[in-house]
């Protein structure tokens, strides 16, 4: 019994992986902000910490290191047929997709992280808003693409019919 060439509704998903994505990487770093700000403004402070500069270079370092990583884990995963043949059988293409995208917006939601460790360590609000502002950057460059996703299925949708054939 053949399925049919795309059993995936990829508008359907791209429009969950979106809903996802601005989930993850736009509500989360307003509420981590609004979080931070709340606890500084409740006493919760690292107390005289004298000099935050070299701790702050290195987490801007991290944070920026955090944008060759997106993408080299994007296109692994977007390219790989490794997985594919892993994963037959236990998982549908939709919820991969949907898994690899918490991985990509949990890497692009670090940054916010990093910048809420460092305010509360004693920084200002506008470098968390930095932090914050790379997690919106890595969002808007590595988001789902519908031309990714309907290209990821049809390789899934080739290799499940390779995989049959033998």
């Amino acid at each position: 019994m053949e399925t049919p060439a795309s059993s995936v509704d990829i508008e359907r998903t791209h429009s969950r992986l979106l809903n996802l994505g601005l989930l993850m990487n736009v509500l989360a770093p307003v509420v981590l902000i609004f979080v931070g700000v709340l606890l500084k403004a409740g006493g919760v402070n690292a107390g005289a910490v004298s000099d935050l500069g070299l701790f702050l270079w290195i987490l801007i370092a991290v944070a920026f290191s955090e944008i060759p990583a997106i993408y080299i884990v994007k296109r692994s995963f977007l390219s790989g047929s490794r997985a594919s043949q892993k994963n037959r059988g236990r998982s549908t293409t939709e919820q991969t997709l949907l898994q690899k995208g918490i991985i990509i917006f949990s890497l692009a939601l670090a940054p916010t992280v990093y910048g809420l460790v460092y305010y509360l360590l004693g920084g200002t609000l506008e470098r968390f808003v930095l932090f914050a502002a790379i997690t919106l950057f890595c969002f808007v460059v590595f988001k789902p693409k519908q031309e990714e996703i309907s290209s990821f299925v049809k390789r899934q949708t080739d290799t499940e019919e390779n995989l049959r054939e033998f």
